[in-house]
């Protein structure tokens, strides 16, 4: 199945793409599916995303404009056509 990861910040730098299409296995979980996408980017990537295997703090994942708390990444069973947002957390004032 193919899912979609919308690109922001530093990731979107480092891909090019805004989207990027990843062509997963049926109903893979969010981590999964993360996994796939840093494969396909190399090491550059999982630094930029991966703190010691996990996702960092300062980003959150949206799949089709709704958060996904961190915890409950491995229950979210991924359909086909779905989208992704990794989204880094902005500082400002």
């Amino acid at each position: 199945m193919i899912i979609n990861i919308h690109c922001f910040g530093q990731v979107r730098t480092l891909t090019k793409e805004r989207v990027v299409e990843i062509n997963v296995r049926d109903n893979a979980p969010i981590p999964y599916v993360l996994d796939e996408f840093v494969k396909k980017y190399g090491e550059t990537l999982e630094r930029l995303l991966y703190n010691e295997g996990k996702l960092r703090d300062f980003y959150t994942i949206q799949v089709d404009k709704t958060h996904v708390k961190k915890e409950n990444f491995e229950d979210y069973d991924l359909q086909d056509g779905q989208t992704i947002a990794i989204i880094p957390f902005i500082a400002g004032g």
